[in-house]
């Protein structure tokens, strides 16, 4: 079983090789971003934005090295570390995790931030 998240993550078209770069540098991570998810948009906006989804996922960044790759990528932007080219680099990337626990959320970047959210509802009264 494990513990799950649900996982969206936006890139711009300028940060792209960037996050491919970092994704190569582990062998499987190719494959579970472009194969092992739930949804894959090559043109969210219009503008190139990548958007990845995955549900149901058991996101270990520390034990899991493909989990790790994207985790680290998401954290190298989300510390503002600069890339060749990007002025601020919170303006193109969007990170969404929910975890199982209510409290469980990690939230960064600024890219679709109109589009991109997350809700909590409770189900179950009509």
């Amino acid at each position: 079983m494990g513990y799950r998240s649900e996982v969206v993550l936006a890139v711009s078209k300028q940060l792209q090789p960037h996050f491919l770069a970092a994704i190569a540098k582990q062998p499987e991570a190719m494959r579970f971003v472009f194969s092992e998810n739930t949804a894959l948009e090559k043109d969210y906006d219009g503008e190139g934005t990548l958007v990845i989804a995955w549900d149901d996922v058991k996101w270990y960044a520390q034990s899991d090295p493909v989990i790790g790759a994207v985790q680290n990528f998401v954290d190298a932007c989300d510390g503002v570390e600069e890339f060749e080219g990007i002025d601020d680099t919170t303006d193109h990337f969007r990170f969404l995790r929910l975890g199982e626990d209510a409290n469980d959320v990690q939230d960064c970047g600024y890219l679709c931030t109109d589009q991109l959210y997350w809700t909590r509802t409770i189900h179950g009264i009509s």
